[in-house]
């Protein structure tokens, strides 16, 4: 059978690849995950991503990395983790361009966001036509670099990622009518804030709180990683208190210790669960590398990085949902700005006859 110069070109990679994979199985299973992330590695994978890392930018939020992007139109639109976007935003181009960027659209049931930038000469990212990542082949997440940023494998196919519920971590008087805050709990969301005993939270993200039930409930509707706001009367004082919510389920189970395990291996994101449909891959990540794409051995785009699990857990969105939400933030986003110019455009004056 004669091949052609393309699958002479996968299978050189392929062969590399596993030679190098093949070396590092030699050491210890703990240091295998890090070892992956070797340059040596990484070099082996660098023809796959030579086309996709161009339709990957780097997004900042008031100057800091906040997440990586892939360009999904040639008109600047470009789709990134939404958790990650706070403050002035900015787009890093691979020639080195860096530009502002403008939040045109948002899906917080997947954690999506779209942006907008001004720029010509941008390279869109090829989807790949699998339906879905099978497990155990390889996902290579380019970055801006000649090598790819990291390198891992599909553990558990797409499915649901559960959203668990946000918690204070604070244990309330029992008085129905009012929420306030008896005692607060060592390393938890409330503590890390500056909150204190004797506290009553009177609205939250602005609405009113009637009572201890409704201060629960309203928690409980956001998941962990979420910012709320909080008014809070301590004595003859009102003040606005920003808080990042903890994980109910890990609690009151021992988890403080299950998550300080979890982050032996580097930080995880913020916004970790809570998608309709994610494909679990072993690739090491760093939250800010996540909103990008993860592509196949032939530079496909598979999906988008949207979450830092675990040590050797993190999660990405498949090209199927995320074509369909871009599709949807797009329109929104053009039907609004369509809107605008017809505002902005002045009427034709009627001439007397």
């Amino acid at each position: 059978m004669k091949l052609s110069a393309g699958s002479w070109s996968l299978c050189s990679i392929v062969s590399r690849a596993f030679v190098s994979v093949a070396l590092l199985a030699l050491a210890p299973a703990s240091l295998f995950a890090t070892e992956r992330s070797h340059s040596k590695v990484l070099a082996a994978f660098r023809d796959v991503v030579r086309d996709p890392a161009q339709s990957t930018v780097r997004v900042f939020a008031d100057g800091r990395k906040a997440a990586l992007g892939a360009v999904v139109d040639q008109q600047g639109f470009v789709i990134t983790k939404a958790s990650e976007l706070k403050g002035k935003l900015e787009c890093q181009l691979l020639d080195g361009r860096r530009m502002s960027a403008e939040l045109v659209g948002k899906d917080t049931t997947v954690d999506l966001a779209l942006l907008k930038i001004s720029a010509d000469k941008l390279h869109s990212i090829s989807w790949s036509e699998s339906p879905d990542a099978t497990v155990g082949s390889w996902l290579i997440t380019p970055g801006l670099e000649l090598d790819p940023v990291a390198i891992g494998v599909v553990s558990v196919g797409a499915r649901k990622i559960a959203a668990p519920s946000g918690a204070l971590g604070v244990q309330l008087d029992q008085k129905d009518d009012v929420a306030r805050i008896e005692k607060v709990m060592p390393e938890s969301a409330a503590l890390r804030a500056g909150m204190e005993a004797g506290d009553i939270v009177t609205k939250l993200n602005g609405k009113e709180i009637k009572g201890r039930q409704n201060l629960i409930e309203t928690v409980r509707s956001f998941m962990p990683g979420e910012r709320i706001e909080l008014l809070v009367k301590r004595g003859d004082k009102e003040m606005a208190i920003t808080v990042t919510l903890g994980n109910l389920a890990t609690l009151f189970h021992g988890g403080e210790r299950a998550e300080f395990q979890n982050n032996l291996g580097g930080p995880l994101s913020e916004r970790r669960a809570g998608f309709t449909l994610a494909i679990q891959h072993d690739t090491v990540l760093r939250p800010a590398d996540c909103g990008g794409p993860i592509v196949d051995l032939d530079g496909k785009c598979l999906g988008i990085n949207i979450a830092r699990a675990g040590r050797v857990e993190s999660y990405a969105l498949p090209a199927s949902l995320v074509k369909d939400v871009v599709g949807k933030l797009k329109a929104a986003a053009e039907l609004a700005q369509k809107k605008v110019q017809e505002v902005s455009t002045p009427a034709e004056s009627v001439k007397p006859q």
